[in-house]
């Protein structure tokens, strides 16, 4: 055995020589990584975390030694040693290698180590059967059974776990609740061709089509969501703002699970919106949510860890890899949706849900379904067509478990996506200064700050129509908790800075921030290590092993942010980048206007004084000379934070 055991760790070793060489042609952000963690290396979590990653990767090593130390024993006893101890050394190795290899490639076509040339359907299953009836015969050459039993108890036990035998009851005193969040869809882009489910919910369902997200970010997206206050409220201002900032007892989890709810929250992408229990969630779906995660889930290429890692036991160890958005190159959509259906279990409580599916984020890249081919833009409109069948799946799974007889469903998207196109910011804008791509760099652009908000109420398996709604206003996610509070008529004696969909009678005044800027190349996609080194100094590791911005940068960050505010068909944006210049935006006819040349000062003057008005605590740091103008800034303002 012991010499199998060498030969294993060999082959590791050398397998990680060669991944280390290959590091500057694989852009695994490891830079971005690195700069993340820059004090984790004193965090007891973080390094517990590692470790146990680590002992994980060992005892891969370990089985696939004592796996080969037993097909090489029976080769010698089937072949009643006519072969040498050394020639069944190497038929052993030859089929492991051509099995991990073949079987890599074939599962995880983009990994460093595969090649198409190894995914032989063929040669696959002819080594496999060939391997796996060689273990068979320790039970003829009754060499080893005990060694074998052992080590399927350990891999098979856990896989029991996945099969879901629970049935829900019909629990009709309340209705469960589903938020489904999908993250970076540009409304304009759903069509019946496109998002056919996406679609047919719209139509039958209570759409509301000038619906805006505060922030075109992540998280600040979904506390908005939770809390039904603005981030300036809220103090979620940012990705992986620290949650000590946040009232958690101010959020609608924590609503429900005073009415008894048990609550779920799902995302494969978890590395920038890392919301978990202390939300009050009862159960998370997805992978860790983790410092750690930053830097374990780059190790994805060695294959026989990528291929383990598919295992039960082995994710007790190792659960950056599977079901891991943010490890594109491993993950399926179609894994993740069993993980959801295998989790999701309960008979006794009504459901809370919040699910966020992160398929069509940047890279735009998907486990041999989507690679390099064509631009941004084109796989970004693939990334949209998979994420519909994921969502039509997840309410597949939903309707098997006879949890939609009565529900609430919100359908929402956290913010849109742009591609520095001309149809992304207004007509007549100038592109070469406020034009970027992706989301939350520009507040002009409707494609970063339009979502997608439809809702349906079902009782008894049939819709309710809310007639007194009108889709014509304006709304913005911080609407979703007060109107699910409404629906259920609960006595909350929180404010709220959102409204009730079903009492909203006249237009409101909608706030808007930007977000941190990522870098951008000539050929218009990110330049991640020009982002990482702009940003590198905001984040550090707390003692929970989660990474978070620092407090001391925080202020500074949230200074520099461009702000806003919509009112009807206007919206006023100012830009403290471009010397605070303030533009007026036509949003029906998507024209935009320098303030000093727009003609209706009356109009101008509500703008400003409905902007100085939200930001006042904003005024000093961020400057906005209009605001001080007009005596909008205090000389004890609030506290930003």
């Amino acid at each position: 055995m012991i010499i199998n055991l060498f030969i294993s760790i060999a082959i590791f070793i050398v397998s990680s020589y060669y991944w280390i060489i290959n590091l500057s042609s694989q852009n695994l952000g490891l830079k971005s990584a690195e700069s993340k963690l820059s004090n984790a290396l004193t965090n007891v979590p973080f390094l517990s975390e590692v470790s146990l990653f680590l002992i994980g990767v060992l005892l891969s090593i370990i089985l696939l030694g004592i796996i080969a130390h037993i097909i090489s024993k029976n080769l010698e006893v089937l072949f009643h040693r006519s072969l040498s101890y050394f020639t069944c050394l190497v038929i052993t190795w030859c089929l492991l290698f051509l099995s991990i290899m073949g079987l890599s490639s074939n599962l995880y076509p983009n990994l460093l180590f595969s090649h198409s040339s190894w995914d032989n359907t063929l040669l696959l299953i002819i080594t496999i059967s060939v391997l796996f009836l060689l273990l068979l015969s320790s039970v003829l050459t009754k060499k080893n059974t005990k060694l074998i039993c052992a080590i399927l108890l350990i891999l098979v036990i856990p896989e029991l776990t996945n099969i879901n035998l629970t049935k829900f009851n019909d629990y009709e005193a309340k209705p469960n609740i589903f938020i489904v969040g999908i993250d970076s869809l540009n409304v304009d882009e759903i069509n019946i061709t496109r998002t056919p489910f996406l679609e047919k919910f719209i139509k039958k369902s209570n759409h509301l089509p000038n619906t805006y997200t505060h922030i075109a970010r992540t998280f600040p997206s979904w506390v908005t969501v939770l809390t039904g206050k603005h981030p300036i409220t809220n103090k979620a201002r940012l990705n992986l703002t620290n949650f000590n900032n946040i009232n958690l007892e101010e959020t609608l989890p924590y609503y429900l699970k005073n009415e008894g709810y048990k609550n779920y929250y799902i995302q494969d992408e978890r590395r920038f919106n890392n919301i978990d229990e202390r939300f009050y969630f009862d159960h998370v779906i997805g992978p860790p949510a983790t410092a750690a995660e930053f830097l374990l889930s780059k190790v994805i290429d060695f294959p026989l860890v990528t291929l383990l890692s598919e295992l039960k036991f082995f994710q007790l160890f190792i659960p950056h890899i599977q079901n891991n958005r943010a490890a594109w190159a491993t993950y399926r959509p179609e894994r993740f949706s069993k993980e959801i259906e295998n989790n999701l279990a309960s008979s006794k409580h009504p459901i809370f849900s919040a699910a966020h599916f992160t398929l069509p984020h940047w890279p735009y890249k998907v486990n041999g379904q989507i690679v390099d081919n064509g631009t941004n833009y084109k796989k970004y409109l693939k990334t949209l067509t998979l994420v519909d069948k994921q969502i039509q799946n997840y309410f597949a799974i939903l309707e098997r478990k006879n949890l939609l007889k009565n529900a609430i469903v919100f359908m929402i998207s956290d913010h849109g996506e742009s591609f520095a196109r001309r149809s992304d910011v207004p007509i007549n804008s100038n592109s070469e200064i406020i034009n970027l791509a992706g989301h939350g760099t520009t507040i002009i652009s409707g494609s970063q700050y339009k979502v997608l908000l439809s809702f349906e109420y079902i009782k008894d398996e049939i819709s309710i129509d809310f007639k007194s709604i009108n889709p014509s206003l304006n709304f913005a996610l911080s609407d979703v908790t007060p109107t699910i509070i409404d629906l259920l008529n609960l006595n909350i004696t929180t404010k709220f800075d959102g409204m009730s969909i079903l009492k909203v009678d006249k237009q409101r005044s909608i706030p808007l921030e930007s977000s941190l800027q990522p870098m951008f190349n000539s050929k218009g996609t990110i330049d991640l290590n020009g982002t990482i080194k702009k940003n590198s100094h905001l984040f550090e590791v707390n003692s929970l092993g989660k990474v978070v911005v620092k407090k001391k940068v925080y202020r500074d960050a949230v200074a520099s942010k461009q702000r806003g505010i919509i009112f009807d068909k206007w919206q006023i944006s100012h830009y403290p980048e471009y010397d605070s210049k303030i533009y007026i935006t036509d949003l029906n006819k998507n024209l935009l206007y320098d303030i000093n040349s727009f003609s209706d000062n009356n109009l101008k003057n509500k703008l400003i004084k409905d902007l100085c008005s939200h930001f006042e605590s904003d005024i000093i740091i961020t400057i906005i000379s209009q605001c001080i103008n007009l005596n909008y800034a205090k000389s004890n303002s609030k506290k930003v934070l």
